[in-house]
């Protein structure tokens, strides 16, 4: 597995490709935005096996010397083998090479293993909470939900070359206190989704509802919990 950096039309239209497969849906970064923004100094890449493109990755330039990857897809047949972190850390140096400052991306609480991969792995922080976010979505991940996001940090600048590492946060309390409490994440809202759609929208409102109280006053996302949950403590 090797990761390019996007340079040539034909690149950008195989990455354009790349997310109409992953998010099931025609145009979902359509070809000539990610030309215009290789060509403006942003960012684009491609993960190949083989002779084959298995993933790609897409952001531009954003306030304060930052890059917001505003998209990172693998396809199905290539999941969760490393194509994903991968991407994310050929960002991460080429982020470093043009000395900014940290990556910025969003993504939907619900989902843990996404939490976790961002939290956790790549030691990313959460630093902003929106709901409906992007409003609707009619691709084949998003269609028929809501989508609140998190945005998360992940700083570049003053790590003397070595990536974030996150850890599992120990809290021995899981109900609201005055030094913090955990927001619970569900164990696979995206089979939850199929399976029981309003079970699956409960676990929106339930959440939502944490944010909003995670967000109204001086609290902070300190990281992920073991089992999943999102520890709020203050700030």
């Amino acid at each position: 597995m090797r990761i390019v950096t996007a340079h040539t039309t034909h690149d950008c239209e195989v990455a354009c490709e790349v997310f109409d497969r992953v998010w099931g849906m025609s145009g979902m970064v359509s070809h000539e935005v990610i030309i215009a923004t290789v060509h403006a100094g942003g960012y684009a890449s491609l993960a190949w096996v083989g002779d084959h493109v298995v993933g790609a990755s897409w952001g531009f330039l954003g306030a304060g010397r930052t890059l917001h990857s505003h998209v990172t897809g693998v396809v199905a047949s290539h999941n969760s083998v490393g194509i994903g972190e991968a991407l994310k850390r050929h960002q991460w140096h080429w982020a470093r090479e043009r000395s900014l400052e940290a990556i910025t991306w969003t993504f939907d609480p619900l989902v843990r293993r996404n939490a976790y991969f961002n939290l956790i792995k790549l030691g990313a922080v959460v630093t902003e909470y929106h709901e409906d976010f992007y409003g609707t979505i009619d691709d084949g991940i998003n269609r028929g939900e809501h989508t609140d996001r998190l945005m998360v940090r992940w700083q570049v600048a003053g790590c003397d070359g070595a990536q974030p590492t996150g850890a599992v946060v120990r809290m021995h309390h899981d109900t609201p206190s005055r030094d913090g409490w955990a927001i619970a994440t569900p164990e696979n809202i995206e089979a939850l989704r199929i399976t029981d759609p309003d079970a699956a929208q409960a676990w929106r409102t339930r959440q939502r509802a944490e944010w909003r109280r995670a967000f109204s006053d001086e609290w902070k996302v300190a990281g992920l919990m073991a089992d999943g949950g999102y520890a709020v403590v203050r700030a």
